[in-house]
């Protein structure tokens, strides 16, 4: 990290006239990135990754860089209009040839270019990365062809991006074969950046899995794809990355430590001088509780009582729920051990006894979490709405719709769901970890600067603790509006972090 903040002051010491001779420059020969990645909103999506993708390019391009996009046909993006390019691309790992086609998004229909990578016998399916069966035990080969793909896209399409943006483990492997291909050839070099979204999830597989990538064997190894014994696909990436970004500054921090890292805190901590952390905006003019049509009522940052009411009253009678003026927690999550809502459900009976509150819980995941809050729901009928599944429409109405917003995750790389929350008034409660960190200033550590609450132990007891306190500020209601009204104030949009990819782009340019 010392590295990269001494870039930092260069950067920031340098005169008005050489940043404006950098930005013509910038506007003559814009800077080329290639983001890579398995999911895309709007066209394929399960959670973050595909909303971060889908939002962080627009920005970029309000900067001046030309950002383009590299996502696989997936069976749900079928019905798109895309127009596909003749020349093949063919993923040779020397015993077997796979031919895949390139198509691209007609133009008008997103802001930015779209490529899809288009093979049918891996991609033409129900889902992303796994079934109803589970995880398709051909994850590592799709990896590869996609990644494969990303560093020739140039053969096909006759653009050649000067920086690849791998996000993820299924795309990390790009850096590799970038640096495959600078190898073999005297091309013009190309740089790399991977962005780790969750560090939880890593791609792992066998060193059988390895030979069938087509990469050079002596890019497995300590230094390389191996860990422990087994193909790692996200270390790989790691290791062969230019630089190395994640989705808010504390989870950088946090990942170079034997608690947070997943292992993988050694390669971290080796690369840590090229590791950085930008935290991930939303897309404002999506997530606008003064535009949004789902909700019942616009809520005005300025004035959000009466909007909010509204909002609250039409929730409310979608769940039977009969209090408006009881304090309504909300949640929209997946249900498992990383989001920490198991910890909820152990303090939910005490907290229902003793208080006037109601609660709304939105998601799917572990079966014993589901069984569990369906219980919860016929234990305190009129009080606790529970609805397992996932609904867009339904998230947007409960960001609006309660008071508070439960996000006590063990660990979040960044979190999107609490700065969705804050945008439309609903006041977050989090863990103190990754992003949650980043973005909610604790009512306990700064009283007239706070705009949400923060419990340090992953237990019932500082759950409890924190509610209660939320509780107590809900009924003096000056003290909630406050904390409502900062909360809405935060700066969230993807400006602040798009100049800040760029200014890494900078740094990463072979061009530089």
């Amino acid at each position: 990290m010392q590295g990269m903040i001494v870039q930092c002051k260069l950067i920031a010491n340098r005169s008005d006239y050489d940043r404006k001779l950098e930005v013509e420059l910038q506007n003559k020969h814009p800077l080329k990135v290639l983001f890579v990645s398995p999911e895309v909103s709007p066209f394929a999506r399960t959670g973050g990754l595909g909303e971060v993708v889908g939002s962080l390019p627009l920005a970029l391009e309000k900067t001046g860089v030309d950002v383009r996009i590299l996502c696989p046909l997936h069976k749900c993006c079928k019905d798109l209009p895309i127009k596909i390019f003749k020349k093949n691309i063919i993923f040779n790992n020397g015993t077997s040839k796979i031919t895949s086609k390139i198509g691209i998004l007609a133009e008008g229909k997103y802001a930015v270019p779209v490529y899809f990578l288009i093979n049918d016998l891996l991609f033409d399916r129900n889902g992303i990365y796994s079934d109803k069966k589970g995880n398709y035990p051909d994850n590592s080969l799709r990896s590869f062809v996609l990644c494969h793909a990303a560093s020739q896209i140039e053969t096909v399409t006759k653009w050649k991006p000067d920086i690849v943006h791998a996000h993820d483990w299924m795309a990390s492997a790009t850096c590799a074969y970038i640096n495959a291909k600078q190898e073999r050839s005297k091309s013009k070099r190309q740089g790399s950046l991977l962005t780790i979204h969750n560090l939880e999830h890593q791609g792992v597989f066998t060193h059988h899995d390895f030979k069938k990538s087509g990469l050079p064997e002596k890019y497995w190894g300590i230094d390389g794809f191996e860990h422990h014994g087994s193909l790692n696909l996200l270390k790989g990436g790691i290791q062969h990355a230019d630089k190395i970004s994640t989705v808010s500054p504390t989870y950088a921090k946090e990942i170079r430590t034997s608690e947070h890292g997943q292992n993988l805190e050694e390669s971290l901590c080796f690369r840590g001088a090229d590791l950085v952390g930008i935290l991930n905006g939303i897309d404002t003019d999506i997530w606008n509780p003064m535009t949004d049509s789902v909700i019942p009522h616009p809520i005005d940052p300025c004035n959000p009582v009466t909007g909010k009411e509204k909002c609250k009253e039409a929730i409310l009678k979608g769940f039977n729920l009969s209090n408006q003026d009881a304090p309504l927690f909300g949640v929209v999550s997946r249900l498992y051990y990383q989001k920490g809502l198991d910890l909820l459900l152990g303090v939910l009976p005490e907290i229902m006894s003793n208080n006037e509150a109601t609660f709304i819980i939105l998601g799917s995941g572990e079966k014993e979490q589901e069984d569990g809050f369906l219980r919860m729901a016929k234990s305190f009928p009129g009080k606790i709405g529970v609805k397992i599944g996932f609904d867009d429409i339904l998230a947007r109405k409960i960001f609006a719709g309660s008071d508070f917003f439960l996000m006590p995750s063990r660990f979040e790389p960044c979190g999107l769901a609490q700065q969705y929350a804050m945008r439309y008034g609903s006041v977050p409660i989090g863990r103190k970890t990754g992003g949650l960190s980043d973005t909610i200033v604790s009512r306990t550590e700064k009283k007239n600067a706070s705009n949400g609450y923060l419990f340090e132990k992953a237990d019932q007891n500082s759950l409890k603790s924190v509610i209660c306190q939320a509780l107590e500020d809900w009924s003096e209601k000056k003290t909630y509006s406050k904390i409502q009204n900062r909360a809405m104030e935060v700066p969230c949009s993807w400006e602040v972090a798009a100049q800040k990819y760029a200014e890494l782009y900078s740094w990463i340019s072979p061009n530089k």
